[in-house]
């Protein structure tokens, strides 16, 4: 091997050799960098990796009064993010998701008022809430106590909202209106939706976990608890055996905010399952893991105070819906969040 020019000289074998092996080296670190100490892999570069064609970056930068989400994405469960490492090895990989209806339901159902009916009464019997009956119903929005016998009402599968498109609405508006991702609205199977997703005046789609009132209040900071609440939010699923959890329903893009003050040891792509994830270590022998989020408005290393803002609701991961995946782990047991929250 030669270097190019008249004058150029032949490369001592030493140097050639300690050349070929420190690429080989690096060459090592980056293919072993799943499995190597978090002090050397933070020296690695960190890919990040974006399905196609849903995925979209959000950066929120303009005025004093903004903010910047320092990760940020959208992303489906086929997408590579997904099989990244996570932070507690001992955590296991959650099934995948998939749109199981209440009780067992696959089908929009139409239902006929009888006499006596009440709409808190058909909603407990389809395992809904009365919003959804009210969304999915535009009488019933405007008169929710309007309830003649013999009308009939249209009954979603899961909680949510039935839409109509109007004119010059597009998936990311409809999206915003109700809080949810474009994703959730796109992977919902009765939709039938395929790219590129043209929508035509007139046309039903369900939104799963749609809200039309969505604005939510920042939680107590509940001092005299061990923790706060990290978003002000109804619970999806509670803390059991098989999930040592709390799922917190909230709108897409709420913020959330830390149960307590500490310092933020990962901000990035969990392993499978868990989408976007945030963890603080508080000074109490506590960790808390926040799930599924949209991404990140702190970086790791960063000392956090309680009830910060630290990122925003999302749908990424094994999700199917926008919530939180809230643990709680003591001296790295996985514990009942509801032993420390108001």
């Amino acid at each position: 091997m030669y270097l190019t020019g008249p004058k150029s000289k032949k490369l001592p074998r030493w140097l050639l050799g300690l050349l070929i092996a420190f690429g080989i080296g690096i060459g090592l670190l980056w293919w072993q960098r799943d499995h190597l100490p978090t002090k050397i892999t933070g020296l690695l570069p960190q890919p990040l990796v974006l399905s196609s064609p849903q995925a979209t970056v959000v950066s929120m930068v303009g005025s004093n009064n903004q903010v910047k989400l320092v990760y940020a994405a959208v992303v489906t469960p086929e997408n590579d993010a997904f099989m990244a490492d996570f932070y507690l090895d001992e955590v296991e990989h959650h099934l995948n998701a998939e749109w199981v209806g209440i009780n067992g339901r696959t089908e929009v159902e139409t239902y006929v008022v009888q006499p006596g009916d009440t709409l808190w009464g058909i909603a407990a019997k389809f395992g809904l809430d009365i919003d959804t009956l009210r969304w999915s119903n535009p009488d019933l929005e405007s008169n929710p106590d309007l309830l003649p016998v013999g009308s009939e009402l249209i009954v979603l599968p899961v909680i949510g909202a039935h839409h109509t498109v109007m004119e010059g609405e597009t998936l990311k508006s409809i999206a915003a209106q109700y809080g949810v991702a474009e994703v959730d609205i796109i992977n919902y199977p009765l939709n039938h939706l395929s790219a590129p997703y043209r929508l035509e005046v007139g046309d039903k789609l369900i939104i799963p976990n749609g809200r039309k009132d969505f604005s939510l209040p920042k939680p107590d900071l509940d001092t005299d608890y061990p923790l706060a609440w990290p978003i002000s939010g109804r619970i999806t699923q509670g803390y059991q055996d098989d999930h040592p959890a709390l799922d917190i329903g909230a709108p897409y893009s709420s913020k959330v905010y830390a149960a307590g003050a500490g310092t933020v040891i990962y901000t990035r792509w969990a392993r499978t399952g868990y989408g976007f994830t945030v963890i603080i270590d508080h000074s109490n022998n506590l960790k808390t893991i926040y799930s599924h989020l949209k991404g990140s408005l702190v970086e790791s290393g960063t000392y956090v105070t309680r009830g910060q803002t630290i990122g925003e609701v999302g749908s990424t991961g094994n999700s199917t819906g926008p919530h939180v995946h809230f643990e709680v782990l003591e001296d790295g047991e996985q514990v009942n969040p509801l032993n420390y929250l108001r």
